[in-house]
């Protein structure tokens, strides 16, 4: 059976108004909550409310020549009572003005005989603390029921500076002489407690790689929060020169030998191989070796007597010597 056009589309118009209707009763039944809602939070905020709120703080007019060297809280935990108005305000801003805390105005108590710390009971400083909140807000209570504050005296020392590079030096070169930092040390000002166990200030770490060339910078001293220095910069530099081969011929001495006994040795020089700076090269003489054979191996039995470099140069680097060991010839005088 085919369907009436008509039919079809009277159907659909009466679906269509029906709907029209739901959404129209939906909007009014959602406008007068919405009226309801604000009304009922209107009136809500109207009330008074105690609730704890986090308030800043900040500390001031500590004892003269005193420090503190202890961390105390940047907030108080206060109860407070106030319209909803007021509370809600607070803490959708949340930006108050931090009390301030002027605590020298307050008297403090020594805390367990110590001379360095001391308490405060934050109930002592309510009305100074509800005088700085906003008008809105009415005190009740104050947590924590107490500051405690160590102080140190203030005082100088002057400090050695120790610098903290990581490098390395390229083949074939070598330092020409230690690292040189100026000023070599700083006066410090800080509590006591710290300074009288600091013996040196070291730099932040600075990482060099490899050098083949002169370095010449600023170090930066590592802050500490209760430490002042004079300066900060600390000039830093790292001279570096070419490696050169050297070769020396050094005469062998003789250790333990009687004085009735002749001994010489063979061969008598001993050819010495090193590196050293281009600068140093000139110093680096066989005045400057002290090469030796023992007598004592000799009452051992021993064909061939063990030769040692008891000193040679610092600045000399890589050193070889041949030979090793030496034959010797005896006498009596």
């Amino acid at each position: 059976m085919i369907e009436n056009p008509v039919n079809k589309d009277t159907r659909k118009d009466a679906s269509a108004g029906r709907n029209l209707v739901w959404k129209r009763k939906l909007l009014v039944f959602s406008f007068f909550l919405a009226i309801s809602i604000v009304i009922w939070l209107l009136n809500a905020l109207s009330k008074n409310y105690s609730t704890e709120i986090k308030y800043p703080i900040t500390y001031s007019r500590f004892p003269a020549r005193k420090i503190l060297v202890n961390e105390l809280p940047n907030h108080l935990n206060l109860t407070v009572n106030a319209h909803g108005y007021a509370l809600l305000s607070y803490k959708l801003i949340n930006r108050p003005v931090p009390i301030n805390f002027a605590v020298s105005s307050y008297t403090m108590n020594m805390l367990n005989r110590d001379t360095t710390r001391f308490y405060l009971l934050t109930n002592y400083a309510r009305e100074e603390v509800g005088r700085q909140l906003p008008s809105e807000l009415q005190l009740m209570e104050i947590a924590p029921d107490s500051l405690i504050f160590q102080f140190a005296n203030l005082t100088k020392k002057t400090v050695k500076v120790e610098p903290d590079l990581d490098y390395s030096i390229k083949k074939d070169f070598i330092i020409k002489r230690s690292v040189q930092i100026k000023p070599e040390s700083v006066l410090v000002s800080g509590p006591d407690i710290f300074l009288d166990t600091l013996t040196a200030i070291g730099t932040k770490k600075l990482n060099l790689g490899e050098l083949e060339k002169n370095y010449a910078g600023v170090l930066k001293l590592i802050d500490y929060p209760k430490l002042k220095y004079t300066t900060s910069d600390i000039e830093c530099e790292i001279e570096i020169e070419k490696l050169t081969e050297i070769q020396l011929q050094v005469p062998v001495h003789i250790a333990n030998l009687p004085d009735s006994i002749r001994m010489q040795t063979f061969p008598h020089f001993i050819r010495v191989s090193g590196k050293i700076g281009l600068s140093n090269y000139e110093r680096i003489v066989p005045e400057a070796f002290w090469i030796e054979v023992d007598y004592n191996e000799v009452l051992e039995k021993k064909s061939r007597l063990q030769v040692e470099i008891k000193s040679a140069p610092e600045e000399l680097i890589s050193i070889s010597y041949y030979p090793q060991s030496v034959e010797y010839l005896l006498s009596v005088k």
